[in-house]
C-alpha cells in the first residue's frame, strides 16, 4: 500500500511538504476506514512504510490528522458547488453538475468518506462546529439550487430543505457499496443516479387551456419553436434497451475510441426525437400529428453534449389542416448535428375542446 500512496502524490505538482502531508492523510485515511479511531500512529505509519516520527513532523496529532481529512473532504464537495455556479446552464443542468460531482467524489475517495461518514463523534466538539459549519454551508447552496429551479417552474414546489437531505441522504451511501472494478464505473454511476434524482424533482405541466396546441388558423409562417436537452449516460442506456441497439459505438468505450470519433457516440435517434416535444406540446403543440419527417445527420452528438431541436413553419396548407415545418438541430457549441423538414397536422378546434375538459367530462 505504501508504494501506491507515495506513486498516487509523487506527480502532483505542489511543494514536498504538502506532498508528504497528502500522503499521510491518504494511508491514515485508509487505516481509519478499517480500524476507525481506534487506530494508532503507529499503524498509520506502518501503512506508509515510515516511521511514527516521519508522522509527528506533520502533524501534531491523531486528532490533527482526523480534523485534516474531515476538511479534505468537504473541500471535495463545494468544489463542485463552486464548478457548477460557474457554468452559463439552466438551474437543473447546474443541480445535475453538483450531484454528479459529489457522487464521483465519493466513488474516487471512499476511505476518506468513509471516515467522514462514519467517525464524526471522534471529532473534537470544536473541530466538528468548524466541520459542521461548512457542511451547513454547502447544504444551503444546493438547497439554493433547488429553491431556484422551484421559483423557475422546473421543480416540484416541495420545502427545499427536505428536499436536499432527500437527495444528499441517498447518495451519501454510495460509499458503502461502490467497487472500483464494479459493473458501472463512478462516471456511470454519477450519471444514472442524478438523473433519477432530477426526474423525481422535475415538474411535469398539467393540461390547461393555455397549454393546448394552436389550430392552423392561430399559426403564422414563420413561427418557431424550440426545445433543450442535455444528453445523457441514461438516456443512451435506456435508448439502447428500448430499442436494441446495442450498436458498441455508443456503449463500448474501448471499441469507440478506435474509430473516427474517438469515442463513444449517442443514438443519432435519441438526438432527432428532442423534436418531438417541439412539435407535440409547443408548436402546434397538443393535439398534433406528426405525418412526415426526413432529416440529416450533419455531425455526432456525445454523452453530455446539449442539444437544441428547433422547428420553423415554412409554409401551411389550411384546406387540409397541413403545416410544413423546417427541422433543425444543433448542440452546445452552435454546431448543425441534423437538419430536415417534417409536416403536421395541428389540432382541431374540437380536440381543443375535448383536451380542455376534465377526464370524467369527456362524452
Amino acid at each position: 500500500m505504501s508504494s501506491q500512496i507515495f506513486k498516487k502524490y509523487s506527480a502532483v505538482d505542489t511543494p514536498i511538504e504538502d506532498k508528504r502531508k497528502q500522503q499521510i492523510l491518504a494511508a491514515a485515511s485508509e487505516v481509519f476506514a478499517r480500524l476507525g479511531y481506534a487506530a494508532t500512529i503507529d499503524q498509520i505509519a506502518g501503512e506508509m512504510g515510515v516511521t511514527k516520527g516521519h508522522i509527528y513532523y506533520y502533524f501534531s496529532s491523531k486528532q490533527e490528522i482526523l480534523f485534516q481529512i474531515f476538511h479534505q473532504a468537504m473541500n471535495f464537495f463545494l468544489k463542485g458547488v463552486t464548478a457548477a455556479n460557474d457554468e452559463q446552464l439552466p438551474v437543473d443542468q447546474r443541480l445535475k453538475s453538483v450531484l454528479e460531482a459529489h457522487i464521483i467524489a465519493i466513488c474516487e475517495n471512499r476511505a476518506i468518506m468513509t471516515v467522514f461518514m462514519d467517525l464524526r463523534r471522534d471529532l473534537l466538539p470544536e473541530h466538528w462546529r468548524e466541520i459542521a459549519a461548512s457542511r451547513n454551508y454547502y447544504e444551503r447552496l444546493i438547497q439554493g439550487l433547488i429553491k431556484e429551479g422551484i421559483d423557475a417552474g422546473y421543480f416540484v414546489p416541495e420545502n427545499e430543505k427536505i428536499l436536499s437531505y432527500t437527495i444528499l441522504g441517498s447518495i451519501n451511501w454510495i460509499y458503502v457499496w461502490f467497487q472500483e472494478k464494479g459493473e458501472f464505473n463512478e462516471e456511470q454511476i454519477a450519471g444514472l443516479m442524478s438523473d433519477y434524482l432530477l426526474q423525481r424533482l422535475r415538474r411535469w405541466p398539467r393540461l390547461s387551456t393555455e397549454k393546448l396546441g394552436k389550430t392552423i388558423s392561430e399559426i403564422s409562417v414563420g413561427d418557431s419553436a424550440s426545445f433543450s436537452k442535455t444528453i445523457s449516460e441514461t438516456d443512451i442506456y435506456l435508448f439502447a434497451g428500448i430499442t436494441g441497439d446495442f450498436n458498441p459505438m455508443h456503449i463500448n468505450e474501448e471499441f469507440a475510441r478506435k474509430t473516427m470519433f474517438g469515442k463513444r457516440i449517442a443514438h443519432g435517434g435519441i438526438a432527432t426525437s428532442l423534436i418531438a416535444p417541439v412539435l407535440g406540446t409547443i408548436l402546434p403543440g397538443l393535439g398534433t400529428v406528426a405525418l412526415e419527417m426526413s432529416c440529416r445527420y450533419k455531425a455526432p452528438v456525445y454523452p453530455g453534449d446539449t442539444v437544441t431541436a428547433s422547428a420553423t413553419v415554412l409554409e401551411k396548407d389550411e384546406a387540409r389542416n397541413r403545416v410544413r415545418m423546417e427541422l433543425k438541430w444543433v448542440n452546445q457549441e452552435g454546431v448543425e448535428v441534423a437538419k430536415g423538414e417534417g409536416v403536421v397536422m395541428p389540432p382541431k378546434e374540437e380536440y381543443k375542446q375535448m383536451l380542455g375538459l376534465e377526464p370524467n367530462q369527456v362524452k
